[in-house]
């Protein structure tokens, strides 16, 4: 059983319904369309009354629409719809991942985790057409598969239940996946990663870690074994990072900088396959999360991250060049920085309605870790 997929949403989940948003995802078409997602619905995360959204946007993130597709828990099945993740693979498809979360298996079991999606052939259409819903690994996916030189995918849905870093595998372009188990983890709640391949052929396996510092694991035998986790130099507070190889070659690093807190979004550069980082751009100052990036022509990085899931309630886009990070500054005519996807109202429509919908959140989060 998967979430419930609603491809004519209404007004129930425009934006001036939710209470509160945040762990965006976005896509770039080849033709330059955009799409975003993330994640809202209840008083709360985590929460039965949790959904997925999808907007899209035709003028390079300045204006985006309502919600073209939404996936919902299934409150009477206590199944809860977690997370979203978009992706292009090299074929032009449109992934449409999420995560579902079934109550009532123990915390201790895999399976209570499984990770789904539906793939959209022509992304360009004015009307969206997905395939059939198809199950794809136990886990929790935050982040974009991985393209190999050989032409595997790797696709980063971690488990909470091992001690290892988990993931998996596709060699047929998605039709099938097979579990993967990397190196020993340092142990944390959410060991988010993300791999890189590097120029000699090793694969470097980044993680999110609550000790100040991103993890590191590195595999120099195509994934067949991976080194132990170790804390790396790279600075970064227990959240979501981005980490990917560009057209150019250089490879893109976006990350909070700072060990403990969740402020100082910004975006790295390394010319040196990731053994330094020698050029930044602070994106965003303050609070901010969970940052997602997809590549455009020339050079150009649009970037979406939350900025306070409860409190500011605000989804953000940005577009920079690789140009603009070496500068540390914008300096390309069309860059832009923090432009507002979504924001949320500060007080809910219904009061009453909200305060009963807290209750019921509250009495199902006693649940949700048993």
């Amino acid at each position: 059983m998967h979430g419930k997929l609603i491809f004519n949403p209404g007004d129930a989940y425009h934006v001036e319904q939710r209470l509160w948003q945040g762990c965006p995802t976005i896509l770039r078409t080849g033709h330059g369309t955009l799409f975003a997602g993330w994640y809202s619905g209840g008083t709360r995360e985590p929460s039965l009354r949790n959904y997925n959204l999808l907007v899209r946007s035709r003028d390079g993130g300045l204006t985006w629409s309502e919600p073209l597709l939404v996936i919902e828990s299934r409150r009477g099945e206590k199944l809860l719809a977690i997370d979203i993740q978009l992706w292009l693979d090299p074929a032009g498809r449109m992934w449409l991942f999420w995560t579902q979360r079934q109550l009532g298996i123990p915390f201790a079991q895999a399976e209570h985790l499984a990770l789904w999606a539906i793939v959209c052939d022509e992304p360009e259409a004015d009307v969206l057409r997905w395939s059939e819903p198809r199950f794809i690994a136990p886990g929790f996916l935050r982040c974009q598969p991985t393209v190999l030189a050989d032409g595997r995918w790797l696709a980063c849905a971690y488990d909470w239940t091992c001690d290892r870093y988990c993931y998996s595998e596709s060699s047929d372009r998605g039709r099938t996946w097979l579990r993967r188990i990397g190196g020993e983890k340092i142990p944390t709640w959410f060991d988010e990663t993300m791999i890189l391949e590097r120029n000699d052929g090793s694969l470097l396996m980044l993680a999110r870690c609550r000790a100040g510092a991103l993890a590191g694991s590195v595999s120099t035998d195509g994934g067949g074994t991976w080194s132990p986790g170790e804390l790396t130099q790279i600075t970064a507070p227990d959240s979501r990072f981005f980490l990917r190889r560009l057209r150019s070659g250089r490879v893109l690093l976006i990350k909070n900088d700072h060990a403990r807190e969740r402020i100082r979004m910004t975006a790295l550069l390394s010319d040196d396959d990731g053994k330094t980082w020698s050029h930044s751009l602070l994106v965003d100052p303050g609070e901010s999360s969970y940052p997602d990036a997809a590549e455009g022509p020339g050079g150009t990085i649009y970037l979406v991250h939350d900025r306070g899931r409860t409190t500011f309630r605000e989804i953000l886009c940005s577009r920079f060049t690789e140009a603009d990070i070496i500068a540390g500054k914008l300096v390309d005519f069309d860059s832009y920085l923090c432009q507002i996807v979504s924001k949320a109202p500060a007080r809910p429509r219904n009061p009453d309605a909200a305060r009963l919908q807290a209750e019921e959140d509250r009495i199902m989060l006693r649940t949700y870790f048993e």
